[in-house]
């Protein structure tokens, strides 16, 4: 039933083509690389095809490289983000590190800083900083959830004031390093970029993207935004998942205390719905890999037309990585959600060892 569903949508053109893993217990039981990265290259999709993972940078490397560093610096999540950031103005000073990866904030969801410049040739970071810290929250911080790449973008700001250097440096230092964990990375080179699925075109930067961040907000800060930037095989991202739900160890190290991997995979924004953890999605009946997950169930989706599951209590992870985007952002926008809905309810039923 998967690997029909998964054909149905490769001739539907919901994506060229897919990676699937499924892990039960610790062990892979299905794995799927089906149809091509784009029908233009021909290239087939394989295990080590590299996926730009679009808002799965949030979970997978703002995230708990921020709660890495915090660690270090003693610092609690009620810090405002004054504290750390002196050019922003009083009313995004008062929102703290908890709103922002709580989606809480109440910033706008965009800050559509790209739209400041004609083209890429006119990117100025000071100019892009200055408009990212003139934005007001839209609703009383702690209110309401708004999906706020804004505030990710805001994060990783935070992250290089506290790291004394970029993401992607800090990611490498406190996370992929220790651990082992290859293909996870920002900014791909030349030979990694021949492994990247292409995206689409960008009619702002005038060309089709392969092995280039596809958020343009992203692009304009070096391609490592904190919403978007982070590129990774399904593998890569399927094994840096263990962290999550092994109390912070990955491969053997400690990479986040116990109680931080905690608040990464539970609710944290109160009686405030949908239910958001540090940086993850929490199950609800409206989550996109629909109902009967357990309630300890987590995960998180790329704009690209990645999602990550995870379901602690089935034991359960399920990666299903497509460039769904390659088809067109608008064209393919509602039959990925229908296909991740569908596909995830497909795998509940096979799963006998539901609570």
């Amino acid at each position: 039933m998967i690997e029909e569903l998964i054909e149905e949508n490769i001739h539907d053109e919901t994506f060229p083509g897919m990676v699937l893993i499924i892990e039960k217990d610790g062990k892979k039981i299905f794995e799927k690389c089906a149809g091509l990265t784009s029908v233009e290259e021909g290239r087939p999709m394989s295990p080590d095809t590299l996926f730009d993972l679009a808002s799965l940078t949030k979970p997978l490397a703002t995230t708990p490289t921020l709660l890495a560093l915090l660690e270090g610096e003693s610092l609690g999540f009620d810090r405002k983000v004054s504290y750390f950031l002196g050019d922003v103005n009083d009313r995004m000073g008062d929102i703290t590190l908890s709103q922002l990866m709580t989606h809480t904030s109440g910033l706008p969801p965009v800050p559509e800083i790209f739209r400041l410049f004609r083209s890429e040739s006119e990117i100025n970071e000071e100019k892009a900083l200055a408009r990212l810290y003139s934005l007001i929250p839209e609703k009383e911080p702690g209110t309401e959830v708004i999906y706020s790449c804004t505030g990710y973008i805001l994060l990783t700001q935070i992250i290089r004031k506290i790291a004394g250097c970029s993401l992607k440096s800090a990611f490498r230092r406190l996370i992929i390093e220790p651990s082992g964990i290859e293909d996870l990375l920002f900014t791909p080179g030349p030979e990694d970029k021949e492994r990247c699925a292409p995206t689409e075109y960008c009619p702002w930067r005038k060309r089709a993207l392969k092995g280039e961040v596809h958020d343009e907000n992203s692009w304009c800060l070096g391609g490592e935004g904190g919403n978007a930037g982070l590129f990774g095989t399904a593998e890569a991202v399927t094994a840096i998942s263990d962290m999550f739900l092994h109390e912070g160890v990955l491969r053997g190290k400690q990479l986040l205390k116990p109680e931080h991997a905690a608040l990464m995979r539970t609710p944290q924004n109160g009686s405030v719905r949908p239910p958001r953890a540090f940086g993850f999605l929490t199950q609800c009946d409206d989550s996109f890999a629909g109902p009967g997950f357990s309630r300890k169930a987590f995960g998180h989706t790329g704009f690209t037309g990645t999602s990550l599951w995870i379901d602690p209590d089935r034991r359960l992870k399920v990666t299903a990585f497509t460039n769904r985007v390659h088809y067109g952002r608008d064209y393919t926008a509602e039959k990925i959600k229908k296909f991740r809905f569908d596909l995830h309810q497909a795998i509940l039923k096979g799963d006998s060892s539901a609570p």
